[in-house]
């Protein structure tokens, strides 16, 4: 497989998500169909919720391709998505939700699950039956090995209610995963509920733990004492012959946005929902029922234009396969379906059949790698799904990680990047939005306020769980220009020593757990993702997308390798490295470029007529020699080894294949049709066959000394395994060894077991576009990457534009002077005199613009112009403040990058005249002010702006004085604010129509109609101002900086709620400029939206009829820093200023003179006296998050 392989006894079943559901189709925009890949797809929370943010009248088509490596999780998916098709207007949608999220069911639930999975085990006899069904064209299967492993799945559920100690068995297997919780992360509180009710997330510090409890003590999230849960629900049991525990996280809320719970929502809004005498904590239940009810209505009725496709298996070789199916047509690439299976798979779907044409989306507009990253890395996640995307500037790939806290985003993007995070993106071929614009519309302040209570060394009992964050990424855009009459090289050129430079530099990285002063330095870092394998597949991937002499940069590579002397076991990884390459078609080394000599034999594989270079090892490993793991949960990574005892070599192989079988031979050993099957042991660790693994090696390393050669499995070393199994297996923590000639137990082949033949080399991209050829252009482009050898980076880029025609010549020999702008970060322009177009130059990261002198250089005799650019560090830092939400011009119209795509009907209104507590929103408004920018910020004049202040830091003051007008926090009835600058007066106003929850985004937004003031607009918007009373209106003095980033901004406000469609006349592509200008008085946006309001979008406002046709609707968002850069660390500086006081009397010592006495309950805050802690109790107890708070004094 991809990455290396652990041995485990157990694995997590993830039936159910525990982070808030996400809309899936939020960042690209929402009038085109969309083809979305969901790797790792887990339950359907995601699909519901992003079906209601596109439910309309006329919903878009949405097709979604759903691989997980759990069979389990289909089957219960498919189950619920059927029974949500099934289910009538009228019905009791509750027993859907008993079905999917309780432990324990009641007697109606169990009689509608019982009668659907027969129904469904009856259409899931073939897939072409299942296909034909009334779900078939709904709900697909890409291959008929997926559809079998779900039916036996159901099968199952039927089975086991004949059981006698089921019900016992069942019980057991809950206490189990609440055991291995306390194992793993010990007992106290789990504070990760919190981001599923942000940004109001204080009071669900307190109930969610609670509720988190009694679901796992009671098996559902029923308060009703008399509520009859008495049937074990097989959906979430454990398998008969499955060693997967369902995980201790497993929390039906978690998935859902329980904001809901703790904020007062309008009447007319989605999810509210009358004022009943619930507890806090059962109103949390009934806000998710509530959503879990309107997400299945939205489904149900949209569900004809929705298609969802299931496969089964490991997300790395599906991707995998997918790519070779588009470039070959071959619905095989000899992939393993999962590394503890010997099943190949091929995707005989029928959507996938040649014959008929490929009907299922081999390029997807979104995918979403869920935590994937975490567990494979990056570059593996990255080389597998990235070339599926589809190529256009609005296809988005999503990335989970729940990684540990780190000081800086840098630290975390290069551990799980593998090396310099820019220089890696670079070659993946991705765009790092949030991370190059330093800046994003989702919130992330919860995750800080978890990490400061975890930080904070008074709390005690509260488990240290790790930071979730969700990046987004975009296609990397094509390098060439699109001017007429130019062309470019559609790839990026290296030097051949300086790319093996970088890709050594990245592959030290990725095997620094072999580095003894790493690991030295760094014992607890064990987290090991890539194996040679990895390393020679992202080769190939970068082989495709460099213009470089690879046989130069490859030779180079491998010496630097050779080499090196850092990593402590690299020369017994070099021969798995040199196979790896092979395969892939990246380097053969001389092992299989020379012809192979050895003495033949006529007893075993030396008798073949044609020896092959490359030969597949297969050991059975006894069940006795796996009694060593039974005691310890640990993880195991495994390896494959050859060792030869007469020289000492030992060659250590990762890539290898797991399971437990019985090996069955055909032909004899000595006969070149000799072939090795593996008939699966389906009890695994429960049962009695013994442990078979398999893997590759080079045929010259047999052939050598075979009757003094061993092969066999050891463990990979780390720390923890050393110590771990040290005095049991030896330091070289040999499992199991035998000879190579042992044929009870050692098995050499052509090919790998069950026929699977060597895997599929990677192919060129099949959908790859390129520009007009060379010699039809009177300009070519050619972009260079420059090294920085010491750091192994990429630190700048030459662009080299050859003049070609004898007009272009001609044109540079006459012009004076080359003059380059900069109108973006990532391009460059080049005017040509003489000329109305210019040469645009596109770069695959940020730039700095060149300085004249040292970086521009002019040849005119041998025609060409070569620019030196330096990459970008920080471009809101580097001269490019507004580089936060841009909108680009695709040929579909405007395409807006880094900011949700919301229908803004599908958001709750917070309704701010029953809001008590404004506190929360402050406080969430507030932490878009890193902790740099709060010290900033103090010292701002908003009564005189000032030229050299940073117009990003202002435009976030204005923004946060808009929300807190339009929040009304303070009593105002603002319903306009205007943004006005210096003596030139209002530039834009915005009219006010309500604060929304943006609840998948843990934010608010705003919905506006913003009117750009022009000066021909004249005696409608005089009056309209005059109408308006002195606290209907708020203005904010700016200064020009500040106003030219609000007009930049502002088409990314109207294009993420657009409900409408832009006209032919469109003034965005007749001036091919988003926005149309940003000076002062002029025409800003284009006039497609104007005028289109729902009714009575801002009330009773004067006039708005007048200047209606002048606005256009739009919505606001917060605007928030990456996370981890710039920490806000706002809890952390709070504390340790107030440690040292009373938190009532601000006193620095007790009334005896002694210390401060903590809170009994949370320890959090401090008294100097009990007088004290009583006064201040009535505010404290809303915070305090001890036991039992809120409900008696400390």
């Amino acid at each position: 497989m991809a990455s290396p392989v652990p041995l485990n006894q157990f694995s997590l079943f993830h039936a159910i998500g525990n982070t808030p559901a996400v809309c899936l189709t939020q960042d690209i925009p929402g009038d085109e169909p969309a083809s979305l890949l969901l790797l790792g797809c887990g339950d359907v929370r995601n699909i519901l919720f992003t079906s209601y943010m596109n439910s309309s009248s006329e919903p878009r088509p949405l097709d979604y391709t759903c691989c997980d490596i759990q069979p389990a999780v289909i089957a219960r998916n498919v189950l619920l998505f059927t029974l949500v098709v099934d289910t009538n207007e009228d019905a009791d949608i509750s027993l859907l939700w008993n079905i999917y999220y309780h432990l324990f069911i009641d007697d109606r639930s169990h009689i509608l699950l019982e009668s659907q999975v027969k129904k469904l085990h009856r259409f899931s006899s073939s897939l072409r039956y299942w296909h034909q069904s009334e779900y078939g064209r709904f709900l697909r299967f890409c291959d008929s090995r997926t559809l079998a492993l779900v039916r036996d799945i159901w099968h199952s559920y039927l089975s086991v209610r004949d059981k006698a100690d089921y019900l016992a068995s069942f019980r057991k297997a809950i206490q189990t995963c609440l055991d291995v919780k306390v194992a793993t992360t010990g007992s106290g509180i789990d504070l990760g509920g919190a981001r599923a009710a942000a940004p109001n997330a204080t009071q669900a510090l307190k109930d969610l733990p609670a509720l988190h409890s009694r679901f796992w003590k009671n098996g559902s999230t029923s308060n009703d004492p008399k509520a009859l849960n008495v049937h074990p629900n097989p959906t979430l049991a454990p398998l008969e012959n499955d060693n997967a525990l369902l995980h201790s996280g497993t929390d039906p809320l978690l998935g859902f946005h329980l904001v809901t719970a703790y904020t007062p929502v309008d009447a007319g809004s989605p999810f509210y929902r009358k004022e009943v005498a619930f507890s806090h904590a059962q109103n949390v239940v009934e806000s998710a029922r509530l959503q879990f009810n309107i997400w299945c209505q939205s489904l149900k009725r949209d569900h004809k234009s929705v298609t969802v496709r299931f496969f089964a298996g490991d997300a790395l070789a599906f991707c995998h396969t997918l790519q070779h199916l588009d470039a070959t047509g071959e619905i095989s690439a000899k992939w393993f379906r999962t590394s503890y299976s010997f099943d190949t798979f091929s995707l005989d779907g029928e959507d996938y059949a040649l014959e008929d044409g490929v009907v299922a989306p081999l390029a997807f507009d979104v995918i979403d790698t869920s935590s994937l990253i975490d567990f494979l890395g990056g570059i593996n996640v990255f080389t597998a799904a990235g070339p599926l995307l589809h190529e256009k500037e609005s296809s988005t790939i999503y990335a989970e990680s729940f990684a540990k806290y780190v000081p800086e985003v840098d630290v975390l993007l290069n551990d799980l990047f593998a090396g310099h995070f820019p220089t890696v993106s670079i070659l993946l071929g991705v765009f790092p939005v949030q991370y190059w614009t330093n800046s994003s519309a989702v919130a992330n302040a919860e995750e800080q306020l978890m990490h400061d209570f975890r930080k904070c060394s008074m709390v005690d009992g509260v488990n240290t769980r790790n930071v979730y964050n969700r990046t987004l990424w975009k296609y990397q855009w094509p390098y060439w220009s699109h001017s007429p009459g130019s062309s470019c090289s559609p790839l990026i050129k290296f030097d051949p020593d300086s790319l093996a430079v970088v890709l050594f530099g990245i592959y030290m990285n990725m095997f620094m757990n072999e580095d003894v002063k790493f690991v030295l330095a760094h014992p607890n870092c064990e987290m090991i993702r890539y194996h040679r394998g990895s390393f020679a597949r992202f080769l190939s991937f970068v082989k495709g997308r460099v213009m470089v002499d690879w046989n130069k940069a490859i030779s180079a590579l491998i010496t630097l390798i050779e080499k090196d002397k850092a990593l402590g076991v690299r020369q017994n990884f070099l021969h798995e490295l040199y196979t790896q390459l092979h395969i892939l078609d990246v380097y053969s080394d001389s092992l299989f470029t020379t012809e192979l000599k050895y003495d033949r034999s006529p007893h075993d594989f030396r008798a073949w007529k044609k020896m092959p270079y490359l030969v597949s090892i297969t050991v059975k490993v006894p069940r006795a020699k796996l009694s060593v793991f039974t005691k310890t949960r640990c993880g195991k990574l495994i390896n494959g080894f050859v060792q030869s005892k007469q020289i000492g070599q030992n060659s250590l192989f990762a890539a290898v294949q797991l399971g437990f079988g019985q090996v069955i031979c055909s032909g004899p050993r000595n006969s070149d049709h000799f072939a090795v099957t593996i008939a699966k042991d389906h009890n695994g660790w429960k049962g009695k066959s013994p442990l078979i693994i398999s893997f590759v090696v080079p045929s010259v390393l047999l052939l050598a000394q075979p009757e003094s050669m061993t092969v066999g499995m050891s463990l990979h070393h780390t720390p923890s395994i050393s110590s771990t199994f040290d005095d049991v297996l030896g330091t070289e923590l040999v499992v199991f060894s035998s000879d190579l000639g042992n044929q009870s137990s050692v098995y050499i082949s052509k090919h790998r077991p069950n026929h699977a033949g060597m895997p599929c080399p990677p192919q060129p991209w099949s959908n790859r576009v390129y520009p007009a050829k060379m010699d039809a252009s009177s300009y070519h482009v050619t972009l260079t990457a420059d090294i920085d050898k010491q750091k192994r980076i990429i630190d700048r880029f030459t662009t080299r534009i050859d003049f070609l025609s004898n007009e272009a010549k001609a044109i540079l020999r006459s012009q004076k002077k080359i003059e380059v702008s900069q109108p973006s970060p990532c391009s460059l322009c080049v005017p040509v005199e003489g000329q109305s177009s210019e040469i645009v130059i596109t770069f695959p990261a940020p730039v700095l613009k060149p300085n004249k002198k040292r970086t521009i250089r002019v040849a005119k005799k041998s025609s060409y112009v070569e620019i030196i650019a330096h990459r970008a560090e920080k471009p809101d830092r580097q001269g490019y403040s507004d580089y936060i939400f841009p909108v680009f011009l695709s040929g579909g119209g405007p395409v807006a990058w880094n900011i949700p795509y919301l229908n803004p009907n599908r958001l709750p209104i917070l309704d701010t005249d029953r809001l008590e507590d404004f506190g929360w929103l402050i406080t969430h408004v507030s932490t878009m002010f890193s902790g740099k920018e709060c010290e900033l910020r103090a010292k701002l004049d908003n009564s005189r702006p000032k030229p050299n202040q940073d117009s990003r830091l202002c435009f976030k003051d204005t923004l946060f004085a808009m929300h807190m007008s339009f929040a009304r926090v303070k009593g105002e009835k603002c319903k306009v604010f205007g943004i006005s600058c210096g003596e030139i007066g209002l530039h834009i106003l915005f009219l006010r129509s309500s604060v929304r929850m943006d609840l998948s985004n843990h934010t608010l937004a705003l919905d506006v109609a913003i009117v750009p003031l022009r000066l021909d607009m004249g005696k409608p918007i005089r009056d309209f101002i005059t109408k308006l009373g002195m606290e209907e209106l708020i203005t904010m003095l700016v200064e020009e900086d500040e106003l030219r980033l609000w007009k930049k901004l502002l088409p990314a406000f109207v294009e993420r709620c657009r409900e409408w469609r832009h006209k032919p006349t469109c003034e965005y592509k007749a001036k091919s400029r988003i926005p149309l200008t940003v000076e002062l008085h002029q025409q800003v946006l284009c006039s497609c939206g104007n005028g289109i309001f729902p009714p009575n979008f801002v009330g009773d406002l004067p006039k708005w009829e007048a200047i209606s046709r002048h606005a256009v609707r739009g919505l606001i968002p917060l605007l928030f820093t990456l996370p981890y850069l710039d920490t806000k660390d706002a809890l952390g500086k709070e504390k340790k200023a107030g440690q040292n006081q009373c938190e009532a009397c601000g006193a620095e010592k007790s009334v005896h003179g002694r210390a401060l006495l903590p809170c009994s309950q949370c320890h959090l805050v401090r008294y100097c006296s009990s007088k004290c802690q009583r006064t201040h109790w009535k505010a404290h107890r809303k915070t305090c998050l001890g036991k039992g708070a809120g409900s008696a004094h400390c």
